[in-house]
C-alpha cells in the first residue's frame, strides 16, 4: 500500500495561507530573540493576522517614538583648509570643547573664542554671552573691553558672567544653552571638573543643539577626556608673521596665529591646521609657509651670563687715609 493511500492527502494551500506561512517562517528565522518569535507566533494565532504584520507595527511604533535627527549645520571659517578640516565647516549648534594645555597661554584661547563668536556675527541685539567662575577668570583674565573693538567686535556685544563658585558657573551654562536670544555661549573652567564630565556636557549638548546655538566649552590646563562633544580642539599660540607692508620692519608683530588641532570629530580622524585672525577683515586666513617662517627662524640671542665690559674709570678722587 502506498504511503498516499494510507495518509489522506493534505488540502493545498491557498495562496494567503502560503504567504503567511512564508511571513512567519522568515520572521521566526530572523528573530534575534527566540522567546520573543514564539509570543508574536501566539498572538498571531490569536488575532488572525500574520507575525509580518506585528513585526511591522512595532516597527512603525518606534520609529514614532525615536527622536529626529536633524541635519548637522556647518558655518564656515572663511577659510577652505580649515573647513575641510573640521569636515565642512564649524557647528553651528551644539556643543564643541576647546581646551588649552597651559593657563598662561589664556589669551590663545580667548582670542580663538572671541574670533568664532564674530564669525557667527555677535552683535548688541544678538550678544555673546561668556561664563565663568572666579578660578577661570583669576588665572586667564577678564576679556578687555578697549581691546574688543580692535580685535573686530563690539564691546556691547559682549555679556560677561562671573560667579563664585563653580557649579553656579555650571548652571548659567545650563541655562544659557537652552536660549535662542544669544548669537553664542560660552563657559570656561579650568581643568576637568566632575560636574563637566560626560553626564554635564551631555545637557549642554542636547540643550544647545535644540536651542540651536553653538556652545563652547574653554578649558584652560586640561587633558583630553570622554565628553558628550561631537567636536573637540587643542589650541596653541602660533609665532605671528611681520607686517607685510612694513617688510623691512620684521620685529613689528602682525596677526595673531592660531594652531589648532582637531583632537575629536565625526570621523575619527585627527588632523591639524593654523589660522590667522585679521580683525579688520573679520575673517580667518590660511598661514602661508612663506610668511610662516618669516619669524619661526631661530635667531642668535646676546647671552645673559657675559663678564662686564671695562668701563672708563673717569674722574678720580683721592681720599685721605686714616691714620
Amino acid at each position: 500500500m502506498a504511503v498516499s493511500d494510507a495518509w489522506p492527502a493534505r488540502p493545498a494551500a491557498s495562496p494567503s495561507a502560503r504567504a503567511r506561512s512564508a511571513a512567519n517562517d522568515a520572521v521566526a528565522a530572523g528573530s534575534r530573540n527566540p522567546t520573543l518569535a514564539r509570543l508574536r507566533e501566539q498572538i498571531a494565532r490569536i488575532e488572525g493576522q500574520p507575525v509580518a504584520r506585528l513585526e511591522r507595527a512595532d516597527e512603525t511604533a518606534a520609529a514614532k517614538a525615536a527622536p529626529r535627527r536633524s541635519v548637522l549645520k556647518l558655518h564656515s571659517l572663511g577659510c577652505a583648509a580649515a573647513d575641510a578640516a573640521l569636515g565642512g565647516g564649524f557647528p553651528a549648534a551644539g556643543l564643541t570643547e576647546i581646551h588649552l594645555d597651559e593657563t598662561r597661554n589664556g589669551g590663545t584661547l580667548a582670542g580663538f573664542a572671541l574670533a568664532l563668536a564674530i564669525r557667527f556675527g555677535a552683535r548688541p541685539d544678538k550678544p555673546l554671552l561668556w561664563i565663568g567662575d572666579s578660578l577661570a577668570f583669576s588665572e586667564a583674565g577678564l576679556p578687555y573691553w578697549p581691546g574688543l573693538a580692535g580685535f573686530g567686535l563690539d564691546p556691547s556685544a559682549l555679556c560677561v558672567v562671573r560667579t563664585r563658585r563653580l557649579e553656579d558657573a555650571a548652571w548659567a551654562g545650563e541655562e544659557a544653552a537652552a536660549s535662542s536670544a544669544l548669537t553664542m555661549a560660552i563657559l570656561e573652567v579650568r581643568g576637568n571638573p566632575a560636574r563637566l564630565g560626560l553626564d554635564g556636557t551631555r545637557r549642554l549638548h542636547f540643550r544647545a543643539r535644540e536651542a540651536d546655538l553653538p556652545f563652547l566649552l574653554l578649558r584652560q590646563s586640561a587633558r583630553a577626556e570622554a565628553t558628550a562633544a561631537p567636536l573637540r580642539l587643542r589650541v596653541r599660540p602660533s609665532p605671528a608673521a611681520f607686517v607685510p607692508d612694513l617688510a623691512d620692519h620684521q620685529k613689528l608683530i602682525g596677526h595673531p596665529v592660531f594652531a589648532v588641532t582637531v583632537e575629536k570629530s565625526r570621523d575619527g580622524r585627527p588632523r591639524h591646521f593654523s589660522l590667522e585672525w585679521n580683525p579688520h577683515e573679520r575673517r580667518f586666513d590660511p598661514l602661508r609657509p612663506e610668511r610662516a617662517a618669516a619669524l619661526s627662524r631661530p635667531l642668535a640671542a646676546t647671552p645673559v651670563d657675559r663678564p662686564d665690559p671695562a668701563r672708563d674709570a673717569g674722574s678720580v678722587v683721592a681720599l685721605q687715609r686714616a691714620s
